[in-house]
């Protein structure tokens, strides 16, 4: 007779497990055998197990659909004074039983629609009593595995205000940049047949971040319109390219828009959710699920005892809130509720957390319809694996690597994790600054094989210190992965990889990048940010940017070699700071340009930060022009005596399809 000394395995099934059954069979069966019900009686099973002197590893088995209603933690049992450190929800595995893939949902499936007819237009419908009695409120809706979208106003295009809290001056430029508007003046006559402002979200655009704010209120007679959340950088009415985009704004959720396939629209105050099907679409087998949780799994221990080997192989993980205010304004040392972070959605949550864990990971998942990030490996974590998973259609970033900053306890470091192999696909759905791979304060990553493609925002993202200050942010490598359609044209200062600060030891090696598309400035492949330095890049192929191949604002000592740069809207390469010291080094680099500049230095030539050598230059016009501002080949050999070598040379071992303006390395 199996029971859990004897068998590795415990079987979950919320169709038909009971908690009364022993767990340790798939099948109901006479004599009480039969899958658990709960997450909670595993665990309470495991712990009893554990408590008892059983340490084998242990898998848990999920059979079929499972719509959770609480986050399930794996953690270490603290509960009582005998605790011990083996007494944990560890050394486990948590995957599909059988051949087709189990889902774990964090939310409902919405059943119960009927036809309808909404602002004149043809529409399903569902009355939710925990809506109109203030009981549940939900800001994201899937359906079939994609996002649905919300209706907003204007249909196209944004509205502008007449004045914003805050328009002044302040002493310096930290002060002024996060000197946040809490409300702004409307002009009336945009929301005058606007109802229910206050059920709506206002959204609108910096150049790097995009901020949601609930309404607070509305004043229909002076136009006021006050925020729930304080924007998190300076509101202007008017263009200011030091420190803000002028305040272009739209609103979500409002019921005179909608109009189209695929759109929602919550009555709040009716309990009403109303939803336009795709042309084509079988009503009968839609599914449409509401997100109830921030989080479907946690994985955490403590410093004192890390959480060790959890693994999560082979299930689907879908649906979480996307409902995220920020609530610390880190320039500022403020504390508050702030409409977004002030870069890549930094603070945000995702939906699967590892915190104080080690030697564990994800394999083979299927993660869709996050609300904000799908993955977050926090303080404390150690050798945590994301490999063979797609990931798609996320509120905000993919993988989120957090560890501790140089001030920071120690016990909170993390670092050797390894992202691996994944697809990163359809990120930025809700908050457009999300980074396919963001890792702040982290160090000795892997991030390779991956393809990441079609966000808002930067492909991959590492490092979070500014200027030339101390970091715990090194010897990140970075390779062979494919980033192509970043920025989609919504958001600026982005790159194909960016990096930030002082990196010893990190390396961009033999990554293909292309299609980087910004709003305003910024669509670099390559990004080296305020105080790069001493990162390598290396053997990447870049082109088609809307700015600059490889960007760096300024930093130290950094070695760029054997790249090819191609087909750049400005100039290939571009720095902007010129500074005493040596900022990069360009070794054997292909360039080829077809009527732009190879540099453009923002600063006076030659600029003292570079040095080049033995790299080669070929423009597909025939006339190679070396420097925006100013020397040519021979000048900035002869002159300005900074470049070794470096010749106009049609390259070989590249196929150029100049219509497309796209390369292809031979091997």
């Amino acid at each position: 007779m199996l029971t859990l000394m004897n068998s590795s395995n415990i079987y979950i099934s919320q169709a038909y497990g009971d908690d009364g059954y022993s767990g340790t069979s798939p099948a109901v069966s006479d004599g009480g055998f039969g899958p658990l019900r709960t997450f909670n009686q595993a665990f309470y099973r495991i712990n009893s197990l554990r408590s008892s002197g059983f340490k084998q590893p242990l898998s848990i088995k999920v059979i079929g659909d499972y719509c959770l209603e609480n986050t399930v933690r794996f953690g270490i049992d603290k509960s009582d004074n005998d605790f011990l450190p083996e007494h944990e929800i560890g050394n486990i595995t948590l995957e599909s039983y059988g051949d087709e893939k189990a889902r774990l949902i964090g939310g409902k499936i919405l059943k119960g629609f009927k036809k309808d007819n909404f602002n004149g237009r043809d529409c399903i419908s569902l009355y939710i009593p925990e809506v109109k009695e203030k009981k549940w409120h939900f800001t994201d809706l899937y359906v079939n595995g994609k996002r649905a979208n919300s209706t907003r106003y204007p249909k196209n295009g944004t509205l502008e205000a007449i004045t914003t809290e805050n328009p002044g001056k302040k002493e310096n430029f930290d002060q002024e940049l996060f000197d946040g508007s809490k409300w702004f003046v409307a002009k009336k006559e945009d929301l005058e047949n606007i109802k229910g402002i206050e059920h709506s979200i206002v959204s609108f655009y910096h150049y790097w971040i995009d901020e949601h704010s609930p309404v607070e209120s509305y004043d229909r007679e002076t136009g006021k319109l006050t925020l729930e959340y304080t924007s998190r950088f300076k509101l202007t009415v008017n263009y200011d390219e030091n420190l803000s985009s002028d305040l272009h704004y739209y609103l979500e959720n409002v019921g005179e828009t909608f109009s189209d396939e695929n759109e929602w629209f919550l009555d709040v105050e009716e309990g009403m959710l109303y939803y336009i099907p795709e042309e084509g679409a079988d009503i009968d087998k839609l599914e449409i699920i509401a997100p109830t949780l921030e989080r479907l799994i946690e994985v955490k221990g403590y410093p004192e005892h890390r959480l060790c080997g959890v693994r999560i192989r082979n299930i689907d993980l879908i649906a979480s809130r996307g409902d995220y205010v920020s609530k610390v304004n880190t320039a500022m040392k403020e504390e508050g509720k702030f409409a977004s972070d002030a870069q890549s959605v930094h603070g945000g949550h995702g939906a699967i957390l590892f915190e104080q864990a080690e030697c564990s990971g994800i394999y083979g998942c299927n993660i869709s319809c996050m609300g904000v990030h799908a993955i977050e490996i926090n303080y404390g974590s150690e050798n945590i694996h994301v490999e063979n998973c797609n990931i798609e259609n996320i509120g905000a970033g993919g993988v989120k690597i957090y560890g501790n900053d140089v001030n920071e306890p120690i016990e909170n470091k993390t670092s050797n994790c390894v992202i691996k192999k994944n697809l990163i696909k359809n990120c930025g759905k809700r908050y457009a600054a999300g980074c396919g791979v963001l890792i702040n304060h982290s160090s000795n990553n892997e991030v390779s094989d991956n393809e990441i493609c079609y966000l808002d925002y930067t492909g991959i993202s590492v490092g979070w210190r500014w200027g030339y200050h101390p970091s715990n942010t090194y010897g990140n490598i970075i390779k062979n992965n494919h980033i192509h359609h970043l920025g989609m044209g919504r958001l600026s200062d982005m790159g194909g990889v960016y990096l930030l600060g002082c990196q010893k030891g990190t390396v961009v090696e033999g990554n293909h990048i292309h299609d980087v598309i910004s709003t305003h400035y910024g669509g670099w492949g390559l990004y080296t940010d305020e105080g790069s330095s001493y990162i390598t890049l290396e053997n990447n192929v870049v082109y088609r940017c809307k700015n600059n191949c490889y960007h760096q604002h300024f930093g130290s000592y950094n070695t760029v070699r054997n790249n090819v740069f191609a087909f750049s809207g400005e100039a290939l390469v571009r720095v902007s700071r010129n500074e005493s010291h040596v900022g990069i080094l360009l070794e054997n680099n292909t360039y080829i340009t077809d009527g732009n500049y190879v540099y453009d230095c923002w600063v006076t030539c030659p600029p003292t930060c570079l040095l080049a050598n033995n790299n080669k230059v070929w423009d597909l016009n025939g006339e190679v022009k070396m420097f925006k501002n100013g020397y040519d080949l021979n000048k900035w050999q002869t002159v300005a005596n900074k470049d070794e070598g470096t010749v106009i040379e049609k390259p070989k071992y590249i196929l150029i399809d100049k219509e497309k303006r796209e390369i292809k390395v031979l091997k």
